[in-house]
């Protein structure tokens, strides 16, 4: 199992027993609504579309520590992790099998480049999602939403996935304020 394997497994883990939780009627009926997918960035309103940018620069500069400056913009640093993490680049730097960081920064990238949901339009939890697949059960999607899904994890990992019943590969979500609110793994 590699390196990046064993914290997404542990994730996963953690997720499930600390989201095992009783879902309320209302709260199941809304998950249930199909999440609005889009591939077209203009869609996205301003700030969204500028903390996206400025994730994706600082990602693809190869340097884990120009990550800093974008996790400052906001008040309190995204989640990073389910079992909590003090300081993100220090928790990405020990979960990327590099050591570097550099794994973590492709999958940012990786996520940021595919199509996004759009969730709870209209309310004060409005939500853009990368990837859209998050916002999918694994045994819904078409042939070309398992092409994407591919993209990003193995087969076997999307069989994987379709098992257990949710998408457990990274994500992003960032506010309609533009706040970055998580990048995590697991279910």
């Amino acid at each position: 199992m590699s390196r990046l394997l064993k914290p997404l497994a542990y994730l996963a883990l953690v997720a499930a027993v600390v989201c095992w939780a009783p879902v309320p009627e209302d709260a199941s009926a809304q998950r249930s609504e199909a999440p609005e997918i889009h591939t077209d960035l203009s869609v996205l309103p301003e700030r969204v579309r500028n903390t996206r940018t400025a994730i994706l620069e600082a990602a693809r500069g190869g340097d884990v520590e120009e990550m800093r400056p974008v996790l400052e913009m906001n008040e309190l640093p995204p989640t990073v992790s389910f079992g909590g993490a003090d300081d993100p680049i220090r928790f990405w730097k020990e979960a990327s099998g590099d050591g570097k960081g550099l794994e973590i920064l492709a999958a940012l990238v990786e996520v940021l480049e595919m199509p996004f949901a759009r969730t709870n339009p209209g309310t004060p939890e409005e939500m853009y999602i990368w990837p859209y697949l998050a916002q999918v059960q694994p045994k819904d999607l078409t042939p070309a939403q398992k092409v994407d899904l591919f993209q990003l994890v193995s087969p076997r990992s999307a069989k994987e996935m379709e098992e257990y019943g949710g998408y457990t590969y990274y994500r992003l979500g960032i506010g309609r304020d533009g706040t970055w609110h998580f990048f995590v793994a697991g279910d």
